[in-house]
């Protein structure tokens, strides 16, 4: 008989699994380790930790099995991904490795993304610059810790690192690499653009291999350490998810699972690299050889029901576990005994922010339509039922890149419940089925080293001869279906209304911390988007010398709609190409000191403001608006930095900009279509709507105080405090 060793490199712990050529366990040991947390948001562990727990858990099984080694055919690790090793010219570590769920990175991220682009680093490699990714943290340490990136000779993945210190030789794994921002993906090669921009020397990265090739031999030093046979094949291995979707058997087109563990993740096969342009789910090479995977990851899924039986059953708990009972499988009788969609209450599984598909760290929980009718009963199904349909909204985002797969291998915790797995096959419209090996990541990577050691002609025939389907399995029923059909409806409807307003409580939640915080939120911020947007493209650095030479008032404000030394032939076939589909455009200027509402004006057209020096604008939605009024307390206040071009929406109302902190004055580019601002139109009565329509043809809503107000110009109001900045 045969053996193959699958070493499972996890955060908390590495657990290595020994297998018989059939695919049955024969012994397994889990040593763990320490994270280690310098600062609030940094994840790191020393890479030590990680050999030590591999020699000591490959050592005994070895010892509890009894098995002679010289049968142990080959050795794979499926490891966490992302993670950052730096090796000085020696082969020794530099720091502790930058885990994947560190998030000092923003700035760095940002920092890719412009370097880049957005777009074009999704069309090399599939997904946008994440703080869990790997470049983030290279760049990371070159900004803050320079003299340890001069000393870098080699960068590694976690299981990378190991493997290396098995074997003795270096290399990167494909589907590892894909999770680190710098692989071509379609090409499966390093991107030579993206190092280039980003000044990274290729030189730091190891060749690439694939996760079936045999990437080096178990060392003399390795095996008096374990017990091994010395030339033991050691496979290269794959990032954790790769090699669970083997270890369930996920290796051909059309083949997905949907796990839920402490997240949720849906994981599908593909022949061919199929890419979300919105970045919304990762798109990364296959641990087969020519094929891609595209996965998606919900942050709190088990995590939600977990905070659901500590938050909500204490009692329980302790009564079902004096019984010898698991209070999870009370919970999830009492939510069967609950209709269908809770009663009209929907749960947001957003606990942690979220990743797949909306990427909002601000995102947080919500339990929507809560009533009186409502019990701990329909929180629980409705948080079921949430963490099901959180997993519909990211298939749906597959569906849309032509993934669809018809059968859903289900895995995890949440796997092992009826009630779950048809939840599973409702919502998601999928057959649900189960596998009967629970070591999904061990098993996956023990098929890639039976691979290497030519116990299987391929990936795929080692899955079919170890894999093996249990009779746990769940079918759509088509009533329920339907149902969830409006359910789903409704909790895709939530995100985006709530997307400005989870911003805003994380805004409130820094201030009530003490955390120093601008006083106003940004034009770039995402409570901006539902009134416009910053445009990138123009050439303001023409722009902003002639706005600049523009006169301003040392009291009041003055507004020119049309200004020819504004109007350059480049500035206005800019203007008009690339902003209004060639309309014709008129460029002019608002300039002055003010630092009131005192009104809104909206006009059917986009507006164009770039500013010369910091400024602050003051905006309300139009569906504000009610019988001509509306209050300030509508009103929101963003701050617009020198140089940033502002298009506003056509259903957005605002009026002149605001002297910025620290300014002594503003001014403000003003671009439309040529003649928006025309006289009143004659003949016009003053009645209804029309009595807010003003001399230049623009629908204005006046505060009492204003002199628009006190002029007769407008019947439309403005009530509540007047805003006047300090």
């Amino acid at each position: 008989m045969r053996y193959l060793l699958g070493v499972d490199l996890g955060t908390s712990g590495t657990k290595t699994v020994l297998f018989d050529e059939n695919g049955q366990s024969v012994a397994s040991k889990t040593v763990e380790y320490p994270l280690i947390q310098p600062k609030n948001g940094w994840a790191e562990q020393d890479p030590k930790f990680w050999y030590d727990a591999t020699i000591d858990s490959i050592k005994s099984v070895l010892t509890t099995s009894g098995i002679d080694s010289k049968d142990v055919a080959g050795l794979s690790i499926a490891g966490q991904m992302h993670g950052l090793v730096m090796l000085d010219k020696d082969g020794k570590v530099l720091r502790n490795a930058i885990l994947w769920c560190d998030s000092r990175t923003q700035s760095q991220c940002d920092e890719i993304t412009a370097l880049v682009g957005k777009q074009r680093l999704i069309e090399i490699n599939a997904n946008p610059a994440l703080t869990g990714f790997t470049a983030p943290k290279i760049l990371w340490v070159r900004e803050n810790e320079p003299d340890i990136y001069s000393k870098c000779a080699t960068i590694l993945l976690p299981k990378d690192y190991v493997r290396y210190m098995l074997t003795g030789s270096l290399a990167m794994e494909i589907s590892d690499a894909s999770g680190t921002n710098l692989l071509d993906i379609k090409e499966r090669v390093w991107s030579k653009e993206i190092l280039q921009k980003l000044s990274i020397d290729e030189k730091l990265l190891p060749p690439i291999i694939e996760s079936c090739d045999v990437a080096g031999h178990i060392t003399k030093e390795v095996a008096a350490l374990t017990g091994l046979a010395e030339g033991t094949i050691v496979a290269g291995g794959a990032g954790d998810n790769a090699a669970a979707a083997l270890g369930t058997g996920v290796c051909s087109e059309g083949d997905a699972f949907v796990t839920l563990g402490t997240s949720g993740v849906i994981f599908a096969h593909t022949t061919k690299p199929s890419i979300d342009p919105l970045g919304r789910v990762h798109t990364f090479c296959a641990a087969v050889k020519n094929a891609w995977t595209a996965m998606s990851c919900t942050l709190a899924a088990g995590l939600s029901m977990r905070w659901t039986r500590d938050e909500l059953y204490t009692i329980e708990k302790d009564l079902e576990s004096k019984a010898g009972n698991d209070v999870y499988n009370l919970m999830t009788k009492n939510a069967s005994e609950v209709p269908l969609g809770a009663d009209g209450l929907i749960y947001l599984p957003y606990l942690m922010g979220e990743r797949s598909p909306v990427l909002d760290a601000n995102a947080r929980g919500v339990f929507f339509g809560l009533s009186a009718i409502h019990t701990k009963s329909h929180m629980t199904r409705a948080v079921l039922e949430g963490i099901t349909l959180s997993q519909r909204h990211n298939l749906e985002v597959l569906h849309q890149m032509d993934i669809n797969p018809v059968t859903l291998t289900a895995c995890g915790g949440g796997a092992q419940s009826p009630f779950w797995r048809q939840l599973l096959a409702d919502i998601l419209k999928c057959k649900i089925v189960t596998t009967t090996s629970k070591e999904g990541p061990a098993l996956g990577a023990a098929i890639l080293a039976g691979v290497a050691a030519g116990i299987f002609k391929s990936v795929e025939e080692g899955c079919r001869k170890l894999v093996k389907q249990s009779d746990k399995s769940s079918d759509t029923i088509a009533e329920n279906a339907a149902k969830y059909e409006e359910v789903y409806k409704m909790y895709t409807f939530l995100y985006p209304t709530l997307r400005p307003a989870f911003a805003k409580l994380a805004t409130m939640r820094e201030k009530l911390d003490g955390q120093c915080k601008s006083k106003y939120a940004s034009v770039e911020d995402i409570t901006f988007e539902r009134y416009g947007k910053v445009v990138k493209d123009l050439p303001v650095d023409s722009l902003l010398p002639l706005l600049e030479k523009t006169p301003c008032p040392e009291d009041g404000t003055v507004y020119v709609a049309s200004e020819p030394t504004l109007e350059t032939d480049e500035l206005m076939n800019a203007m008009s190409s690339q902003l209004f589909g060639g309309l014709k455009v008129q460029i002019g200027y608002c300039n002055g000191t003010n630092k009131a509402l005192n009104a809104l004006e909206y006009h059917r057209n986009s507006e164009l403001n770039v500013a010369l020096n910091d400024s602050i604008l003051m905006v309300a939605p139009m569906t504000a608006l009610h019988d001509g009024i509306l209050d300030t307390n509508d009103v929101e206040i963003f701050t617009v930095k020198k140089g940033t071009a502002v298009l506003f929406y056509e259903t957005t109302l605002h009026y002149a900009p605001c002297v910025g902190e620290g300014e002594k004055n503003f001014r403000m580019c003003v671009v439309l279509p040529k003649d928006t601002n025309t006289d009143r139109p004659s003949g016009v009565t003053h009645d209804g709507e029309s009595g807010c329509l003003t001399h230049n043809n623009k629908w204005l809503y006046a505060h009492k105080d204003s002199n628009e107000a006190k002029s007769g110009v407008t019947t439309g109001r403005l009530i509540g405090e007047n805003i006047i900045l300090k």
